[in-house]
Parts: C-alpha cells; sequence; structure tokens
C-alpha cells in the first residue's frame, strides 16, 4: 500500500503501551499513514477509516465504515463481530493470540488445583482442620498427580499447542482435537484426530479450547461426556461449546470427576459485580474450580497482545495483508 495515503484509528483505551507502541509505528510508516488515537464512539469518525483497531462496538458502527478495508481486534475472539456485513463487503479481519501462554498456564492451575486438592485443603486448614498423616488420615486424604494422564485437547490453535507443551512437562500423552481434515498437525501433539469419539476414548484430562462458531456450539453435550465418564473436564474457550445442562446434570451426578471451568453462560450486566454464571448452580458443586473469565488478563499476555496488534498493522499497512487472518465464515 506504499504511496497510497491510508487513515487508521485506534479505537482502544491509549495506555502507555499502546502510546509507546503507536508512536514507534507511526515513524515507521511516515506521512503517508494518518493515524488516529483515541477514536471516540461516533459514528462520523469511523466513516474516513480504511483501518481500525476495536474492542467490542455495535453493529452501526461498522455499517457507516463504508471505506474501512480491514479491522483488527487486540485479542483473540471474534464472535462479538457482524461477520455476515464485513464479508459481504470484504473486510480483512486480524486477531492476535498474545494471551494463549496465559490462558494455557490457567488451565494447567484449574487442573492442579483440582488433583491436589488445593482449594479443599486450604479452605480447610484456614478453619483449622488439619488433612495428612499429621491427624492419622490414610489413603483416602491424598490428594493425586497428574504425572503421566492422557490428556485431549479439543482445538489444536495456538492455546491448544501450548496447553500441550505445558502437559509435556508431566509426561502426559496428548490427544489433540481438530474439525478441518488435512491441515498439518502441530507437532506438540502425541496424536491429532478430527473423530471427537476417538479423541475423547480413554482421556483422564479434556480441556476445550475452541471458539465459538455454529459448528461448535454445543459440541460437547450429554453423549461426549458419557464418553469421557471419570474425566475432569476444563473449559477455557467459550461456554457455550460445552452444553449448560448436559454439563450440571453430569457434575452432578458423578458422570465427570469435575471440572475447571473459566467460560460461562451468564455474566453480570450493566456494571454489576454479582451474578451467578449458570442457569444452573454449577457454583455451589464442590467438584467444579472456578474461575470469572480472567484466562488471558495477565499484564504479560495484555502487553503482548498490544505488540502483535500493533505489528498486524504495520504489515497490514506496508504490504496490504498481514498474519493471523480471520476466517469469517468459520470464525476463527
Amino acid at each position: 500500500m506504499e504511496g497510497i495515503a491510508v487513515r487508521i484509528g485506534f479505537c482502544v483505551p491509549m495506555n502507555e503501551i499502546w502510546t509507546a507502541e503507536v508512536d514507534a509505528l507511526e515513524r515507521k510508516l511516515g506521512p503517508d499513514v494518518e493515524i488516529i488515537r483515541g477514536v471516540d464512539a461516533s459514528l462520523a469518525a469511523f466513516q474516513g477509516l480504511d483501518g481500525v483497531v476495536a474492542n467490542p462496538l455495535d453493529r452501526s458502527y461498522y455499517e457507516s465504515a463504508k471505506a474501512l478495508k480491514a479491522l483488527f481486534v487486540p485479542f483473540v475472539g471474534v464472535n462479538h463481530l457482524p461477520a455476515d456485513l464485513l464479508k459481504e463487503r470484504g473486510v480483512a479481519v486480524y486477531n492476535c493470540h498474545g494471551n494463549a501462554e496465559a490462558v494455557a498456564e490457567r488451565s494447567l492451575a484449574m487442573v492442579l488445583a483440582f488433583f491436589g486438592r488445593v482449594i479443599e485443603y486450604h479452605n480447610d486448614l484456614r478453619a483449622l482442620e488439619w488433612h495428612g498423616f499429621w491427624v492419622h488420615k490414610g489413603r483416602e486424604d491424598f490428594w493425586r498427580s497428574i504425572f503421566r494422564k492422557r490428556c485431549t485437547v479439543l482445538g489444536v490453535g495456538a492455546i491448544g499447542q501450548m496447553t500441550a507443551r505445558l502437559l509435556k512437562a508431566f509426561d502426559c500423552r496428548v490427544t489433540g482435537y481438530r474439525r478441518r481434515e488435512g491441515v498439518e498437525a502441530p507437532g506438540v501433539f502425541d496424536s491429532v484426530t478430527t473423530d471427537l469419539a476417538k479423541a475423547l476414548e480413554g482421556a483422564e484430562i479434556v480441556f476445550v479450547t475452541l471458539p465459538l462458531t455454529d459448528a461448535t456450539r454445543g459440541l460437547v453435550g450429554r453423549a461426549q461426556m458419557e464418553a469421557m465418564r471419570g474425566a475432569f473436564l476444563v473449559n477455557v474457550g467459550r461456554g457455550e461449546v460445552v452444553d449448560e445442562e448436559s454439563l450440571y446434570n453430569s457434575l452432578k451426578d458423578g458422570t465427570l470427576a469435575g471440572a475447571g471451568i473459566d467460560v460461562w453462560y451468564t455474566y453480570p450486566q450493566g456494571g454489576a459485580t454479582k451474578g451467578a454464571p449458570s442457569r444452573f448452580p454449577i457454583h455451589e458443586l464442590p467438584n467444579v474450580v472456578l474461575s470469572p473469565h480472567v484466562g488471558g488478563s495477565t499484564m504479560e499476555s495484555g502487553e503482548m497482545n498490544i505488540r502483535q496488534t500493533v505489528g498486524n498493522v504495520e504489515r497490514w499497512a506496508l504490504t496490504g495483508d498481514s498474519v493471523n487472518r480471520v476466517d469469517l465464515a468459520a470464525l476463527y
């Protein structure tokens, strides 16, 4: 796109990291690219933009942006976008995966907390109640190791691959599941399959790292939970990939040994800080490790997302394309 005047808006809160990265970008791109910082939430501000970096916005903003050619999402999830409109207009969408390490780390933390009975022991000792040989408890009071467990990761993208890498430190055998055939399997997995039943067979720990699309909604239902009977389920993808009612019933009746959940079905609205995460009382069950959708909320992943996003903008401004382009039909 060299020699062409391009207008790129940053519709994000401009903290010191954004400011430093955009300062550097402006110097690199020169006068042929106009950088507009802190684009306000007005339709008029969007109308003349060629590219925009934006957090979630109402569909009307994209309807007004007739000149828009590229949208940069400064995180991984894109199910909030008006994909039909963007696809119809030929707008290229790019996301980033700077949170992969943090989300994989959170996944593993929930597994270790459950198998290690960390929350239970912590709460009991806080109430002055002891466990272990100090109070003559036997095997029934032991915790469990995850070394050499059979693991399955549903989704072999950046988060899935990082999860597999962490699990290899525990000598786990890791099977990956992907929906598309004919794509080279990432080497961090012991095997990769497109057969969901085969992926779940014999798994002791199952990780869901899939995005929410029409194809993945409700992918893990009662039948799949029966197939992984006795396993521990971790969901850090999107809540609705796992059927809500089936999850509750499977945890309550013991079909699943337990679950670690960071992504939910209902969220507080309007600035409220309290609210149930599901229509069912999943949060009251004793075999669940609860996390309030903060898997990627680390200082480190925030900085990586900013740098990856600005890098995507730079490549697009210089070449007309970039990495991490989203398939708007598949929504990932």
